[in-house]
C-alpha cells in the first residue's frame, strides 16, 4: 500500500495520481492504517483543489485531520491546515479561512506564507487592522532581508485595500512607501505603473494638481519605454487635464486613447472610454459631441453585455436630451436607465444568493463532515476496541496453549526423570542381587572349604593315630607340636574367613540402605524445589508490580527528568533557567468561605477544581508545583526549557478563568465562583527538596513576584508583569493598568491579558 502511494505521489497526470490515491484509500481503510488513510486523503484532496472541486477537497482534508489529531505529526497537520486555509480563502469563508491559518501560526510563528494568507484573509473580509497587524509583520521581515520586489507586493495590497475602503490617506502612504523603493530599485516600466496609480489615488483625493503631476511623470517614462498599457496613461491624463481646467488638451488625450483601443478593437475598454469622453463634453456643456459619444457607449456597451456602463450611458443620456429639451427622448433613456439598474440589482441578488448559498453549504458541509468523521472515528476506535479483544483472546488462547504444552513437557520430563530413577535403582537392585549372590558363593566356597577341612583333619587324625603307634616315643612328640601348630593355623584361618564374610554382608547392606535413603531425598529435594520456584516466580511478579505502582507514584510527586535523575543516582541536581514563566491562582474569600463547609465538602470543591487546572496544565505543557490551601502554583518552561512558556502560561490562565466561569453556569451550588490569577517571566531556580518525602519546588525573585501579581490582580482577570506581557502582546489582548505598589519590589507595571477578539 505504501509502494502504491509512492507511485500516487510521482505521478505524471492529477488523473493518474487520483485513481492511485483512491486504490490506496480503499487498502488503507480495510487494513485500519492510519498512515496510509493520512496520506492518501491528502493526496485526493490536493487533486480535487487543484481542479476546483472545492467539497470533495474540503472532505479528503476533513479525513486527514480527524485522523492526524493527537497522532503528533506536527508537519502533515501543518500542511493539512494551509490547505483547508486555501480552500475557504478561495471561496471567500474568510472567518473559516484565518481559523485555520490561525492554527499554523499556533503551530508555528515563522511560518510566513500562513502569516500573509491571514492578512489577505482579514484583508478580504474588509478587517483592515488585523491585516495591517500581520502585513507588518512581514514588513519588518522583508526589510531585513532587503527583499523590496516583496515589500512592494505587501505595500500594493495594503493600498489597494484602504483604496476600497476609501482611505485614500492611507492609500497614498503606501504607495509613497512603495514609491521609495520603485525610484531606487525599479525599472521604468514598474515607474510608469507606480505613478499612474498615484496618480489615480490623488484623483480620487481630489487632488488634481498633484495628480496631474503624477501622470505627467508616467508620461515621461513612457517616451524611453513602450508601455504596456498607454490608453490608461492618456485617459487618466485626460481627466486630471479637464479637473485642472484644461479641457482642451484633457480631451485631446481622452481621444487618443480611444484611437489606441479602436486599432485593437477593444470594445469592452472603449464602452467605459466613450462614456467618459461624453462626460467630459457635458460638463463643458457641448451636448452635442456628448451625445454622440454617449451613443457610441451604449453600441459598444451593447455589444458586450456590460449592464452597468450601458445604465450609466443611459443616464447621461437622458440628462444631454434633458439639456436639449427633448423630453420624450430623456424619459426613454431615464425609463432603459432604471430597466438596466433593475436588471443589474436583480442579477447581483441573484449571483450573491448563490454566492451565499454556496458557502452556506460548504461552510456546514464542514461541519457535517467534521461530524461523520467523529462517528467514523468512535466507530474505528470500537472496531480496534473489538480487534484488539480478538488478538487479546487470541493471544490468552496461544499463551493457555503454550502454558498447556509446558506443563505436559514438565510431566514428560518427570516421567522421564522417573524412569531414570527406577533405571538406576534396578541397576543399583541388580548390584545388591549380585553382591549376595557372590556373598553366596562365598559362604558355600566357606562351608566346601569347613568340609574338607574337617575330612583332612580326620584323614590327619587318622594318619596320627597310625604314626602315633608307629613312631618311637620321641618322634610322637615332635608329630604331636607339628600336629596342633596346624590345628592352631586352620583354626585362625577360619576365623578370618568368617570375619570377612560377615564384613562383605554388612556392606551390601549399608549399599542397600544408601540407595533407598538416596531415591527418598532426591525426590522429597524435586518438590521441595519446584515449590521454591513457584514461590519465586510469585514473588518476582509481585516485586514489579510494586516497582511498577511506585515508579508511578515518584512521577506523580515529581517530573520524569527529575524522578529518573533520582533513580539513576539517588539525588537530583538543583538547576538554574534563565527563564520561565510562574503562574499563581487564588479563590477570593476562601477563609470565609470554607468556615461554613465540611471537611468533606471542602475537600471535595477544591479537589474538583485543581483536578481541572492539572488537566489544563498538561495540556498547556505546565509543570503543576504544589498547592498551598486554595492557591495553586505552575509554571513553565521547565524542567525542559523551551520558548512558548510565557503564551503556554497566559493560555493556561485564560483556559482556567473560563472553566471555572463554565461551572458557574452548569453548577450553580459551586461555593468557589471568583478566583485572581498572577503571571511573571523571570529566572528561578527548581530543585527537588527533602530526604524522606521528596517535594519538587521552585525559588527566587520570579515567585515571589508572581504570587504578589496574583495578589493585586482583580476577580476573573489574568494580572501580568511587563516581561510577560511583552512576550505575549502578539497574540492577546494587553491592558496596561498602571504602577502598583509591591512589597519590598517598589513601584511594579502591571497588565490584564485576555483573548484578542481579532483572532
Amino acid at each position: 500500500m505504501d509502494d502504491l502511494l509512492d507511485r500516487a505521489g510521482k505521478a505524471g497526470t492529477d488523473a493518474e495520481r487520483e485513481k492511485l490515491a483512491k486504490e490506496g484509500l480503499n487498502l488503507a481503510r480495510t487494513l485500519s492504517y492510519n498512515e496510509g488513510i493520512i496520506r492518501a486523503a491528502m493526496q485526493l484532496g490536493d487533486v480535487c483543489a487543484r481542479a476546483n472541486r472545492t467539497e470533495e477537497a474540503l472532505q479528503h482534508y476533513l479525513l486527514a485531520e480527524a485522523k492526524l489529531e493527537n497522532r503528533g505529526r506536527t508537519d502533515q497537520l501543518l500542511t493539512v491546515y494551509r490547505a483547508l486555509g486555501d480552500i475557504f480563502l478561495h471561496e471567500k469563508l474568510y472567518s473559516y479561512a484565518y481559523r485555520y491559518y490561525g492554527e499554523v501560526l499556533g503551530m508555528n510563528p515563522e511560518d510566513f506564507g500562513a502569516m500573509e494568507k491571514i492578512a489577505d484573509a482579514y484583508l478580504n473580509d474588509l478587517r483592515f487592522d488585523s491585516a495591517e497587524f500581520y502585513y507588518k509583520n512581514l514588513i519588518i521581515k522583508y526589510k531585513n532581508e532587503g527583499n523590496n520586489s516583496r515589500l512592494v507586493q505587501i505595500y500594493q495590497k495594503l493600498a489597494n485595500a484602504f483604496d476600497q475602503r476609501n482611505d485614500t490617506g492611507k492609500s497614498i502612504y503606501y504607495y509613497t512607501a512603495i514609491e521609495r523603493i520603485i525610484e531606487t530599485y525599479g525599472t521604468a516600466q514598474e515607474k510608469s505603473l507606480l505613478y499612474n496609480n498615484l496618480g489615480r489615488q490623488y484623483v480620487r483625493d481630489r487632488d488634481y494638481t498633484k495628480a496631474l503631476e503624477y501622470f505627467r511623470k508616467a508620461e515621461l517614462q513612457c517616451v524611453y519605454i513602450p508601455c504596456d498599457y498607454p490608453e490608461v496613461m492618456y485617459a487618466n491624463l485626460g481627466v486630471a487635464l479637464h479637473n485642472t481646467g484644461d479641457s482642451r488638451r484633457g480631451i485631446e488625450y481622452l481621444l487618443r486613447s480611444r484611437d489606441i483601443l479602436l486599432g485593437r478593437h477593444d470594445w469592452t475598454a472603449l464602452a467605459s472610454l466613450e462614456h467618459l469622453i461624453a462626460g467630459v463634453y457635458y460638463s463643458n456643456n457641448d451636448y452635442y459631441n456628448a451625445l454622440n459619444h454617449n451613443d457610441s457607449a451604449i453600441k459598444y456597451a451593447r455589444q458586450t453585455k456590460q449592464r452597468q456602463v450601458l445604465a450609466d450611458a443611459y443616464e447621461t443620456a437622458a440628462k444631454v436630451y434633458n439639456e436639449l429639451y427633448d423630453f420624450e427622448k430623456a424619459f426613454d433613456s431615464y425609463r432603459n436607465f432604471l430597466t438596466e439598474l433593475d436588471t443589474i440589482r436583480l442579477q447581483e441578488q441573484v449571483r450573491q444568493q448563490q454566492i451565499d448559498q454556496q458557502r452556506t453549504l460548504l461552510a456546514a458541509a464542514e461541519g457535517q463532515i467534521k461530524y461523520l468523521y467523529a462517528q467514523q472515528s468512535v466507530r474505528d476506535l470500537a472496531f480496534d476496541q473489538i480487534r484488539l479483544e480478538r488478538e487479546r483472546l487470541e493471544l490468552a488462547n496461544k499463551n493457555l496453549a503454550l502454558e498447556t504444552q509446558r506443563k505436559k513437557d514438565e510431566v514428560l520430563l518427570l516421567q522421564t526423570k522417573n524412569e531414570v530413577d527406577q533405571a538406576q535403582l534396578r541397576e543399583k537392585t541388580l548390584q545388591a542381587l549380585q553382591a549376595e549372590q557372590e556373598l553366596r558363593l562365598t559362604a558355600q566356597r566357606y562351608n566346601a572349604e569347613k568340609q574338607n577341612n574337617v575330612i583332612a583333619d580326620l584323614r590327619r587324625q587318622e594318619e596320627l593315630d597310625r604314626t602315633q603307634r608307629r613312631a618311637d616315643s620321641t618322634s610322637r612328640a615332635q608329630e604331636l607340636d607339628r600336629i596342633q601348630r596346624e590345628q592352631q593355623y586352620r583354626t585362625e584361618k577360619e576365623t578370618n574367613f568368617r570375619k570377612f564374610a560377615y564384613g562383605i554382608g554388612s556392606m551390601l547392606f549399608i549399599i542397600l540402605a544408601l540407595l533407598g535413603a538416596g531415591w527418598l531425598y532426591t525426590r522429597r529435594a524435586n518438590s521441595r524445589l519446584n515449590l521454591k520456584n513457584r514461590q519465586i516466580q510469585q514473588q518476582n511478579e509481585e516485586i514489579a508490580a510494586e516497582r511498577s505502582k511506585s515508579d508511578q507514584l515518584l512521577l506523580n510527586i515529581l517530573p520524569e527528568e527529575i524522578a529518573q535523575e533520582l533513580k539513576a543516582h539517588g539525588y537530583a541536581t538543583p538547576r538554574h533557567y534563565e527563564s520561565a514563566t510562574v503562574l499563581f491562582t487564588d479563590f477570593i474569600n476562601f477563609t470565609r468561605l470554607s468556615e461554613h463547609l465540611a471537611p468533606n465538602e471542602l475537600i471535595d470543591e477544591l479537589n474538583e477544581c485543581f483536578l481541572a487546572f492539572d488537566e489544563i496544565c498538561d495540556k498547556n505543557g505546565l509543570e503543576k508545583i504544589k498547592t498551598i490551601g486554595d492557591a495553586f502554583m505552575c509554571a513553565g518552561g521547565l524542567p525542559i526549557p523551551n520558548e512558548t512558556h510565557p503564551v503556554d502560561a497566559v493560555r493556561a490562565a485564560l483556559e482556567m478563568e473560563a472553566w471555572l466561569l463554565q461551572r458557574n453556569k452548569t453548577n450553580p451550588k459551586a461555593i468557589f465562583r471568583e478566583m485572581r490569577l498572577g503571571i511573571h517571566t523571570g529566572p528561578v531556580v527548581a530543585g527537588v527538596i527533602g530526604k524522606n518525602k521528596f517535594a519538587y519546588d521552585i525559588w527566587g525573585d520570579a515567585v515571589n513576584l508572581a504570587a504578589r501579581l496574583e495578589e493585586l490582580g482583580e476577580c476573573g482577570r489574568v494580572n501580568v508583569s511587563g516581561s510577560t506581557a511583552e512576550a505575549v502582546k502578539h497574540l492577546y489582548k494587553v491592558t496596561y493598568r498602571g504602577k502598583k505598589e509591591v512589597y519590598n519590589k517598589g513601584l511594579v507595571d502591571m497588565y490584564f491579558v485576555e483573548e484578542n477578539p481579532e483572532q
